[in-house]
């Protein structure tokens, strides 16, 4: 099934499947004769090591200088997964082996792209002592639970290199989403040899990473630029026709947004309404899409405070999403009320529109009852002992920011918690890397960050929570919940997977409100006039790959 790009924007994905990518770009176009784009990241990539990326920046420098077996791209407004690493593919009758065909690919030091790379990879990611963030994107694979476990060898993965251009991968189980999930950065192919030669250096600096996909990466300075280069022995490199990328990290949003005024840089990511309406006032092409990437507050489970299910639902329901997109958002986003965004579907059913808005209907309830989220969260301070006087709670909340729009978040949160709780919330401010570093360690109360689905499944976004996973690192686990996602993944018929879906979203968010979603992000996206090729869709992957400049001044 096809969906056009307006209604895509607007609602959500369908993916459509072609044997043949194709560029945008036209033989008859006259290119600037210096091919180049300045663009920025918010945040240094915390690591370009593939096993153990976990952030945004990193996988979008990925993206760009890595290739693995299909690539989600668009053509005339619709999505298309193709072929990339792999030239195509063929399934089992029973839909469980899966052989990719390799296409010739070299590294960037001339190299040859093996499926033995593949296995090598997978075998990394689902390796315990590797401790990959993303290996729950392996659980389709034949026997990766034992593997990732430690009871099996991880030569009994599921995967394994029929010769140097066959990749066959065993799944458990027929799995619906599996093509959209072999799209992860972690099933990219990796190279034994240079992981072995560089150590826990692999992936810190440019020297100590190697591509093999449209770009390799020039130099790498930290927390302030990085440059991309064409990779010359990519095998599209006829259809990549930029030799340069420029990326400056930016923390700051009125450094890019005056940088973008300037033509320092090439794009601009407009957060506030005011800034929109004054990029719509210059000559820039305005590209706007809704995203499957949500905003959320986060709870560690394993804290004294708050362990209680009663005190996160207080500090959740407490906030109201309307207000909270006006004020800090500038009305730009979507107010979530669960943790599966409204953009993402089961089959032909809007997966929101089937579920219902939770956190709605938990403070609607709560109201019925004639209670008011401080009464909810003196209910919880009693079941801890705690006493019933909110103002004496110790609760600091944890920010991945220092800029401008980070301390008017935390104020607005501060004036919230008191005004509606009686809570005099510390707020702190830190830098991504070192507030990243504390998520994991658990040294947090409540956090806040974002986190964008992969695929149109619901799957991709509740399997974070399943407790041998928790990649949101709540430290909370629930037997049942583990149950439903594991079925969920394997379950062909979208009906039932999505009665299971909704079991298991009221089991994180209602019973027990492990988050708190916030609100589903709209990209605001400005370009410059020159800058063609560019992607137009959340879900693409096309990234730099097909973008050129034409009447640069």
């Amino acid at each position: 099934m096809r969906v056009s790009g307006k209604l895509l924007k607007a609602i959500g994905t369908v993916i459509t499947i072609a044997m043949l990518g194709s560029s945008s770009f036209a033989a008859e176009t006259k290119l600037d004769e210096n091919q180049f784009v300045n663009d920025y990241l918010v945040a240094d990539p915390s690591t370009m090591d593939l096993t153990l990326r976990s952030d945004t920046y990193s996988s979008t420098m990925m993206r760009n200088v890595m290739e693995g077996l299909v690539r989600m791209e668009e053509k005339d407004g619709d999505y298309m997964m193709v072929p990339s690493g792999s030239k195509g593919w063929d399934v089992s009758d029973d839909g469980k082996v899966w052989t990719f065909h390799l296409r010739e690919n070299h590294w960037e030091d001339g190299v040859p792209v093996t499926a033995e790379q593949y296995v090598y990879g997978l075998q990394r990611a689902a390796d315990p002592k590797t401790g990959s963030p993303n290996s729950f994107f392996l659980e389709a694979l034949l026997n990766f639970s034992q593997v990732n476990k430690g009871e099996m060898e991880v030569s009994q993965l599921g995967v394994k290199a029929i010769d140097d251009m066959t990749l066959e991968i065993t799944l458990s189980a027929p799995t619906p989403a599996f093509l959209s999930m072999i799209n992860e950065t972690v099933y990219y192919p990796l190279r034994k040899d240079k992981v072995e030669e560089w150590g826990d250096k692999y992936g810190s600096e440019a020297r100590y990473f190697i591509a093999n996909g449209p770009f390799r990466i020039d130099s790498w300075v930290r927390n302030n630029s990085m440059t991309l280069v064409k990779n010359e022995r990519y095998w599209d490199a006829e259809n990549v026709k930029l030799d340069k990328v420029n990326i400056a990290i930016m923390p700051d949003e009125t450094t890019y947004y005056n940088a973008f005024l300037s033509g320092e840089l090439d794009f601009v990511i407009a957060g506030q309404a005011e800034w929109v309406d004054r990029f719509k006032g210059t000559k820039s092409t305005f590209n706007p899409y809704a995203t499957a990437t949500l905003s959320y507050a986060f709870y560690n489970n394993k804290d004294d405070l708050f362990k209680n299910a009663n005190v996160r639902k207080a500090f959740t329901i407490c906030v109201d999403r309307e207000d909270i997109n006006e004020m800090c958002f500038g009305g730009l986003r979507i107010p979530t009320y669960g943790w599966v965004v409204p953009t993402i579907s089961v089959g032909d059913v809007n997966y929101r529109e089937a579920a219902g808005d939770m956190i709605a209907e938990m403070a609607e309830e709560l109201k019925v009852q004639g209670k008011t989220p401080k009464d909810l969260l003196i209910e919880g301070m009693s079941e801890l002992g705690l006493g019933d006087d909110p103002s004496k709670l110790d609760v600091t909340f944890s920010l991945a920011g220092t800029s401008e729009w980070f301390r008017t978040m935390g104020e607005y949160l501060q004036q919230v918690y008191k005004t509606e709780l009686g809570v005099n919330v510390k707020i702190s401010y830190s830098e991504w890397g070192i507030f990243y570093d504390n998520v994991q360690k658990g040294n947090y109360q409540i956090g806040f960050m974002g986190w964008g689905a992969y695929y149109n499944d619901p799957y991709d976004v509740l399997s974070l929570f399943v407790s041998s996973y928790d990649a949101i690192k709540t430290g909370w686990s629930n037997d049942r919940f583990d149950e439903l996602i594991r079925r969920s993944a394997t379950e062909m018929n979208p009906e039932k997977r999505l009665k299971d879906y909704i079991e298991a979203e009221t089991i994180l968010i209602k019973e027990n409100c492990v988050v708190s979603p916030v609100a589903t992000a709209r990209t605001n996206q400005f370009l410059k006039p020159y800058v063609n090729g560019f992607p137009t869709l959340g879900f693409s992957g096309m990234g730099y790959k097909y973008m050129y400049t034409t009447g640069r001044q």
